[in-house]
């Protein structure tokens, strides 16, 4: 029988008695949290082990939990030697700022779950974000370890906290910003300390930021102890604001003496704000509240289109996605809503529960959506000029349809689309691609032109996100640099291809489009909605920018924000939405086993040959540098720190060497370091051409990279590692085609990679170094293989819609067969590179995936008249 050790990290596949450890979830001073499988029930469950023997604390947790049954508060299954049994909560720690129709549903939850832990005698004590989950059903509250269970208070326990942090110099321990003052002073404690808890809970929910603060530990507890509340009265509604200071009450007799009572004064001032839609399927109350916003801002927006400009009020309210529906902006396959030039009418992506998506368009006076057949799977949709068509792209191509319905016609090819905007003399301009310059095209279809040009010795890599100017001639565009520079530039272009006048602004370091409407810029910056004053004869802006509106969600890996403009005073965006990634392990089917480490922004990922690290391009303070991350004690360490762009690192056979690119010289070379620090970075080749490296091969002679010139295809190059060796084609670009992402097989006999010399990219597989054919693995579209570890299985994703497919492999002396590919599931993200891998034996997916979506999306926020309120100061 082996003995587990519980100071030492628990690898995946130790078994605590039925329970089988798969990924660390967490660690604290106590012990560690693990995703564990119970084979009795064949369900996932938590695992919390203790850092030593059986705690006191642990102990309390466990009563405290086992005396609760609520649908708020994590649940307890079983206690094992020195490990806690829990239910696993699939959600994300409570962060704000939350938009104010979220921050009143989810405090109402919370106080649901104090009411029903302090009726069973139990206060939590230790109450704050990071123990509180956000879930798909609502919150979870968790850690009841320092929890006061009536009549078992442990002596002392509080100043032995209070003390124990005041030790350690200059730390600021996380859980003094929620003690109440009677908590810090080390008197008898009650249910009331929560509530003062809960305000500041409250108050980060609201402002992202703690109520009390302070440059050191004493300086907090002094601040808790002295300061007055914080007020968040031009923040929120005026009864919110006066519940959080009740909470926040330095005597406890002066705040809520029950979280009851507390619940019940959220209940009463529900309809101050907008109703969240979570809480709105359970509640009965809330389909009413909804209906009654909705008719209120169709009357009022009927009534604005009958007032004169000086009449004009701004209106604000808010639309919900059709039922069995939810918004969702934040993927790169997006359709963020347009609103049709005269402002009456929105159209709109949305996605139903079985994963299909389709655009619907409403009416603003309307209280229902209609869907557009034939839209399925439609990204960012535009209006003509006479409201009464809509252009899209979809499956590769950009399309139109009649805005009331009607039959689909495609214009054009846009194989990974960046926008489109329809001028006043049938034209389209749009950009077919993540990069490149931008087309034009009639809106009857026809051949593409283009109609801005890229500077091969700039570093724009990308025209993307036009939209015309009033006189449906000139047009606006952000000139990007890619997604690994995090900043563009507005410019201005012609649909009769006058040369590119600068618009006088440079967006900085921010992700999106740039819009004109009422005589302003609109275009997001650090998630701020601005608009900026702009002079249409001098192209200029004129004035400072004014904040319209905060937190607005951002669609990852393009650059584009989910607001939108009409010509008659007509705004509407989404709130939320994360700027970051996460790394993901699925299984062969989709299903979520774990996150490794931080979101953030990563790009380009390849895993260890042994499957037990990953490297991983980071951008950090502004520019890409190379991180490895430790798979098994789920632990990054930073490569590189140039300053200039490094990405795309492949590992050695032995897996201690890493090659990669780094823009050094100007242009991506090849560079090569060792994985534990040591040493410096060698360059291994550089010349005129860009190079990405892709693959080591299995006896470390050769390295496979991608080649090529700005706006030119690539190639695939082999580079011999022997010194002075020259690399030589592999497979070579051909006028309108290319190829890229070479991958050798295990044994290095085969090489997969893509190639797009039949119009569309597809998957082969051919020999090393080059003697003998290729075959065609995929058939409906193939880019970025991976091989299993045995060669057995060719993975590969399609175009667009990011699907993972899998080819079986028999091999034999002379010859390879490929069997038909399969799809396994979908979501993943493409046009940047490698953003997956498959660990040694194929049964995991390893994956650069967006977050795990944990609770509804936001509903879209419409404001009429915006305008008016930027002259009033009404924002």
């Amino acid at each position: 029988t082996s003995i587990v050790r519980y100071d030492m990290p628990l690898l995946p596949g130790t078994r605590l008695g039925p329970y089988e450890i798969i990924a660390p979830i967490g660690a604290g001073g106590m012990g560690e949290v693990y995703r564990a499988r119970d084979s009795r029930l064949n369900r996932d469950v938590a695992i919390k082990t203790s850092a030593a023997k059986f705690t006191d604390r642990f102990e309390r947790e466990a009563r405290a939990i086992a005396a609760l049954n609520h649908s708020h508060i994590c649940q307890i299954y079983d206690v094992g030697p020195d490990y806690l049994v829990m239910e696993l909560i699939e959600g994300a720690p409570l962060k704000g700022p939350l938009p104010l129709g979220r921050v009143v549903p989810l405090a109402i939850q919370l106080a649901d779950a104090l009411d029903a832990a302090h009726r069973k005698g139990i206060t939590h004590r230790d109450l704050k974000p990071g123990n509180v989950l956000v879930t798909k059903s609502g919150i979870k509250v968790l850690d009841f370890g320092l929890a006061k269970i009536e009549g078992t208070e442990p002596a002392k326990l509080v100043d032995e906290t209070v003390t124990a942090a005041l030790t350690q110099e200059g730390q600021i321990v996380g859980t003094l910003q929620y003690m109440a003052p009677e908590q810090l002073q080390g008197k008898k404690v009650d249910s009331r300390a929560d509530i003062f808890a809960f305000g500041c809970v409250v108050y980060e929910m609201v402002t992202g930021r703690r109520a009390f603060t302070g440059s050191n530990t004493a300086s907090v507890i002094a601040a808790i102890l002295e300061r007055e509340a914080p007020s968040l009265e031009d923040m929120v509604p005026v009864a919110l604001n006066r519940i959080v200071q009740r909470c926040l009450a330095k005597d406890p007799n002066d705040r809520f003496q029950s979280a009851r009572d507390l619940r019940a004064s959220l209940e009463w001032i529900t309809a101050d704000v907008v109703p969240d839609a979570r809480v709105a399927s359970r509640n009965p109350i809330w389909p009413v509240v909804a209906a009654l916003s909705i008719l209120i801002a169709a009357v009022l927006g009927f009534l604005h289109f009958r007032e004169s400009s000086d009449e004009a009020r701004v209106v604000r309210s808010v639309i919900l996605p059709p039922p069995g529906t939810a918004f969702q902006y934040t993927s790169a396959i997006s359709a963020p809503p347009a609103l049709s030039p005269d402002g009456r009418r929105v159209v709109f992506g949305a996605k139903a529960e079985d994963g299909h998506s389709r655009l619907y368009v409403r009416s603003l006076d309307s209280l229902s959506a209609r869907p557009l057949d034939g839209t399925d799977g439609a990204g960012y949709p535009f209006w003509s000029p006479d409201n009464r068509s809509i252009g899209f792209f979809a499956n590769g191509k950009l399309k139109k349809t009649d805005a009331a319905g009607g039959p689909v016609l495609t214009l054009a090819d846009a194989s990974n689309a960046r926008g489109g905007t329809w001028g006043n003399d049938g034209v389209i301009v749009f950009a077919a691609t993540h990069a490149g310059p931008l087309k034009k095209v009639p809106t009857a279809g026809g051949n593409p032109t283009e109609v801005t040009n890229l500077d091969p010795s700039s570093s724009v890599t990308s025209h993307r996100w036009p939209s015309f100017l009033p006189d449906g001639k000139h047009f606006l565009y952000l000139a990007s640099r890619g997604v690994a520079a995090p900043d563009g530039e507005i410019r201005i272009g012609s649909v009769d291809g006058e040369r590119d006048v600068p618009a006088g602004i440079s967006i900085g370091r921010s992700y999106s489009q740039a819009v004109y409407s009422e005589g302003h810029l609109l275009s997001l910056q650090e998630q701020t909605l601005m608009a900026r004053p702009f002079d249409l004869k001098r192209y200029a802006v004129t004035g400072e920018a004014v904040p319209l509106a905060e937190h607005v969600a951002q669609i990852l890996n393009t650059q584009r924000a989910s607001f939108a403009v009409s010509s008659s005073g007509a705004l509407t965006y989404q709130t939320g939405g994360a700027k970051a990634f996460s790394l993901v392990w699925f299984d062969r089917i989709g299903k979520r086993i774990s996150t490794v480490g931080e979101p953030g922004f990563l790009l380009r990922m390849h895993m260890s040959h042994d499957g037990l690290q990953a490297a991983i391009s980071i951008t950090t303070e502004g520019h890409p540098d190379i991180w490895t991350h430790n798979l098994i004690r789920n632990l990054p360490s930073r490569l590189t720190s140039d300053p200039t762009l490094d990405m795309d690192a492949v590992w050695s056979p032995d897996d201690k060497t890493l090659a990669f690119a780094s823009r050094r010289k100007g242009h991506l070379g090849l560079y090569r370091r060792s994985i534990d620090g040591t040493g410096t970075e060698n360059l291994l080749y550089s010349d005129e051409m860009n190079k990405v490296p892709t693959s080591w091969s299995p006896n470390g002679k050769f390295l496979l990279y991608d080649a090529y010139r700005p706006l030119e295809r690539s190639s695939i190059y082999a580079l011999p590692l022997e010194p002075g060796g020259k690399p030589f084609p592999f497979v070579k670009a051909i006028p309108g085609a290319g190829a890229s992402s070479g991958q050798f097989s295990r044994d290095g006999r085969w090489v997969a990679y893509s190639s797009n010399e039949t119009g569309r990219s597809e998957v082969y597989v051919a020999p090393f170094p080059g003697a003998g054919g290729k075959q065609q693995v995929s058939k409906t579209g193939g880019i970025y293989p991976r091989w299993r570890a045995d060669g057995k299985e060719v993975f590969y994703l399609t175009p667009g819609e990011g699907k993972l497919m899998v080819a079986s492999v028999r091999v034999t002396a002379n010859n390879i067969e490929i069997g038909a590919g399969n799809a396994l599931f979908g979501g993943f993200l493409t046009g940047n590179g490698f953003q997956y891998d498959i660990s040694p034996d194929g049964q995991r997916i390893l994956a650069v995936s967006l977050p795990e979506q944990t609770v509804p999306p936001e509903p879209l926020t419409l404001v009429q008249n915006w305008a008016t309120g930027l002259r009033k100061g009404d924002r």
